[in-house]
């Protein structure tokens, strides 16, 4: 690994935190070299060969080894000298180096998914949505699920050795045949068998069961719960989210799409399960996606039942959250009477939900909310969700409506730290089209009301 010449940060690696919940480390970095790095004679531009004996394949190498209570280590000058230093340093003390590349090529999936979302996606859009990512080091950073298909046993033992965690799984089911069978090749069996060596090492994980209907269901999926939890507390979670069906599944294994009477027996068996799990394990283990409930015409469980909403990036309660948040602000802000109007563009899913909060809205403070659900029609109207939903489809569900003062949309539509939608339409584009300025909101009920109220961070605090 080269040590950067330019100490420009890599916006890529911008300030993030590295942390093991184990508690082991606590690892934050900066860019370039200082500290006792630089005091050593490393420098911009040096190769990084060892440290304490050990070849640094990756920055989770580096954290780990940071672990010691020195460092010696091994480097090459850009003329081809080699070096050596050794640091005398506290356990747990950083070195001060930072990478050119911390991690080299990203990791691509090497499974066949019958229900993998990259595979339905239109021919045309940018080159970076087709990549299919499946490495288990963005999995620890960033929480990406991968499969540990592409892992072999050589790099499971480092994983294991360098105790890193908690990790994501894509686990889908602990049968090897239906697993098997759902990810597309036969590396996919024997998940449980890593899954409790990961236990073994007191090593931790969340999961994931993506649930075909007919395949990984009833049965199956019961089977698959039970197992996961008979890992925990090891195993922190599972979240029980429905496949998602685009319209461009030419030459695809045909699947259809998730009944209302299936998704509420898929509710039903995690709710019984979860009541059976709690007494034993002090927590309910297993959490239905939002989109569960929505298809089956159930309500939304009390924020408490998700446990800090372990698994909301996977869509298992945010609906919960958002209105626990949204209650807060609602409490603290004081009644009034705004007279504006505003709009609210959504997915079909939530937008019920969306016009229950929006009619609380103008109750207390006079704000009317006009709320849009918008039929996705570059995916197909089996795709529901908001975070899905691109500028053009926008713009046509829009199209000759009331859209009020202002209109509001979600960040989830949005590339991360643009804006740009899927479809590559920018934030400024739709504006022109539509005729009205845009703000973008999180997910998050309370910024959502401050949004709608006109308070701005500063006047909030």
């Amino acid at each position: 690994m080269s040590i950067p010449r330019c100490e420009h940060p890599n916006p890529q690696f911008e300030r993030k935190n590295w942390t093991n919940l184990n508690g082991e480390w606590d690892f934050e970095f900066d860019f370039g070299v200082s500290g006792k790095a630089r005091k050593s004679g490393i420098a911009a531009g040096d190769t990084l060969l060892s440290i304490n004996k050990e070849a640094m394949l990756d920055l989770i190498d580096y954290i780990s080894v940071c672990e010691d209570d020195h460092a010696d280590i091994v480097f090459k000058k850009p003329n081809g000298t080699l070096k050596t230093a050794r640091i005398k340093k506290e356990a747990g003390e950083d070195i001060g180096i930072e990478f050119e590349d911390g991690f080299g090529k990203t990791r691509g999936c090497a499974n066949n998914c019958m229900f993998c979302f990259v595979d339905q996606l239109p021919k045309g859009m940018r080159e970076s949505l087709y990549f299919k990512d499946d490495d288990w080091r963005m999995s620890l950073i960033m929480g990406n699920y991968v499969t540990l298909t592409n892992v072999a046993e050589k790099e499971f033992q480092r994983i294991l050795d360098r105790e890193v965690s908690p990790l994501y799984i894509s686990v889908h089911a602990t049968d090897d045949d239906v697993r098997e069978r759902m990810i597309g090749q036969k590396r996919a069996r024997g998940i449980m068998d890593r899954l409790r060596r990961f236990a073994e090492a007191g090593m931790s994980f969340h999961a994931q069961a993506v649930v075909v209907p007919g395949v990984n269901d009833g049965e199956v999926l019961e089977k698959t719960i039970r197992d996961l939890a008979s890992l925990a507390p090891c195993a922190l979670s599972l979240a029980v989210v429905p496949v998602g069906l685009t319209c461009h599944r030419e030459g695809l294994e045909k699947i259809s799409p998730m009944t209302k009477e299936e998704a509420a027996a898929i509710v039903a068996i995690v709710e019984r399960l979860q009541k059976e799990l709690l007494p034993e394990l002090e927590t309910r283990f297993v959490f239905a996606a939002d989109e569960l409930y929505i298809k089956a015409g159930l309500p939304f469980p009390e924020a408490e039942t998700y446990e800090g909403f372990l698994q909301i990036g996977d869509g298992v309660g945010m609906a919960a959250n958002f209105r626990e948040s949204f209650e807060l602000g609602f409490k603290v802000e004081e009644k009034c009477n705004l007279n504006k109007t505003v709009s609210l563009a959504c997915g079909v899913d939530i937008a019920p939900f969306m016009q229950e909060i929006a009619d609380q809205i103008l109750e207390k403070f006079g704000v009317r909310i006009h709320v849009y659900g918008i039929e996705n029609r570059f995916f197909g109207e089996t795709i529901t969700v908001t975070g899905l939903l691109t500028g053009q489809d926008i713009a046509a569900g829009l199209k000759g409506k009331e859209l009020g003062e202002q209109l509001l949309l979600s960040e989830s539509m949005l590339r991360d730290n643009t804006n740009v939608f899927l479809d590559d339409m920018t934030k400024e584009e739709l504006e022109e089209a539509l005729g009205v300025g845009i703000q973008t909101v999180q997910g998050d009920g309370y910024d959502f009301l401050m949004a709608v109220l006109g308070i701005t961070e500063e006047e909030n605090g």
